[in-house]
């Protein structure tokens, strides 16, 4: 769900995408435009007037000559009336052979569900590759066109160069694609990245703009990418041409392209990065969450976001507190998810409320009058 600036919402389900209010009258209800399946996760309402839907290809053929259905690799741009006005087909901007994370993921949750019955597993290259092999597609996690090797969870538009900004869970990257489906910038672990995309990967420094000492994974002075993040959303009131600042929940799995000799040494953070595009850097200007440890990691979904009426960081914890039957793969508990409000730069919440026994995709405060307004 994303609140539009008239005040009414947009969100989609399956095959359709829709726009109701408040009080839940429909404005309109569309199937998705042919040639695309299966919308999840992110639909925003551009400042360009256009909408940008997190969806899949229906049909594409393999160099084997086999057609297959994509999985959440297609960002498809509509106009107001619901005419497709441009693609975004990731598969052929970026790597869908790119390993490394997807090696590194627990197989207990890489997708929409947790199964915890295969808890702390992970692929190995011999897994890959008799995947890449086979002729077994779907919402799997593997490499390669018509697998889930992308898994985009938010895609933000932004208006300054016309460019879209995505945050891809299963390549543990947030990447900034120009009109001309170009890549711009990898905010990410540089392993991995070959080519043309290596000299993508934003370098990290410090608030003095002194550079960052990093291995291919990690790094030193509190610095980290995100690991199978959600919401990579523009600021756009702190944000000017050539300096992007952004909102990332870092969901923590596969830190450092691994597991943890401990599933309880896992952890997520909230987190602000600021990226000169010109200088191909990237400084760490807040984060939250290392210092709450394990019972504050969410696994999947959640949200972090900036209001400016507040001038404040929104964060929900959606999947944290949740315990499982490794045997049965049942929640033997469920989820107890965070909201907190930060004001902009303070490592103490502002407002705190723990929801028991319940989960959620994300959560974000509603503004009201401009729900009414109209």
């Amino acid at each position: 769900f994303r609140q539009n600036k008239d005040g009414a919402f947009t969100w989609g389900y399956g095959q359709r995408y829709v726009k109701y209010d408040l009080m839940g009258r429909e404005i309109w209800n569309r199937r998705l435009p042919i040639s695309y399946n299966d919308f999840s996760h992110s639909l925003d309402p551009a400042q360009n007037g256009h909408f940008f839907l997190r969806v899949a290809s229906s049909n594409v053929k393999l160099a084997n000559g086999q057609n297959v259905r994509t999985v959440r690799d297609v960002i498809a741009e509509v106009d107001h009336d619901g005419y497709v006005v441009d693609e975004f087909r990731l598969f052929d901007i970026l790597d869908p052979y790119r390993s490394d994370v997807i090696k590194a993921l627990d197989q207990g949750a890489v997708c929409l569900n947790i199964d915890a019955s295969k808890a702390g597993k992970t692929l190995s290259e011999e897994d890959i590759r008799k995947l890449n092999e086979s002729d077994h597609y779907g919402d799997i996690a593997g490499t390669g066109i018509g697998r889930n090797w992308a898994h985009v969870n938010s895609v933000d538009y932004d208006p300054t160069d016309d460019s879209i900004i995505i945050s891809s869970r299963h390549q543990s990257a947030i990447i900034k694609i120009g009109r001309d489906k170009k890549v711009k910038w990898i905010l990410g672990a540089p392993r991995g990245w070959k080519g043309e995309f290596a000299g993508k990967v934003l370098k990290p420094v410090d608030h003095q703009g002194k550079p960052i000492a990093c291995t291919d994974a990690t790094c030193e002075g509190g610095f980290d990418w995100t690991w199978t993040q959600h919401t990579a959303f523009r600021i756009d009131a702190k944000s000017k041409p050539g300096v992007v600042y952004l909102t990332a929940f870092d969901n923590g799995d596969a830190r450092g392209m691994e597991q943890p000799a401990l599933p309880e040494m896992k952890y997520s953070r909230a987190v602000v990065y600021k990226v000169d595009e010109k200088a191909g850097t990237v400084e760490q200007v807040w984060t939250f969450g290392e210092e709450r440890g394990h019972d504050w990691f969410s696994p999947v979904t959640s949200l972090t976001e900036y209001h400016a009426d507040k001038n404040s960081i929104f964060v929900y914890s959606a999947t944290a507190g949740a315990s499982f039957d490794i045997k049965t793969g049942a929640f033997t508990s469920a989820p107890n998810p965070y909201m907190m409000e930060f004001n902009w730069g303070e490592k103490e919440p502002a407002v705190e409320m723990r929801v028991e026994s319940t989960t959620g995709y994300q959560a974000m405060p509603i503004d009201l009058k401009a729900a009414f307004e109209k």
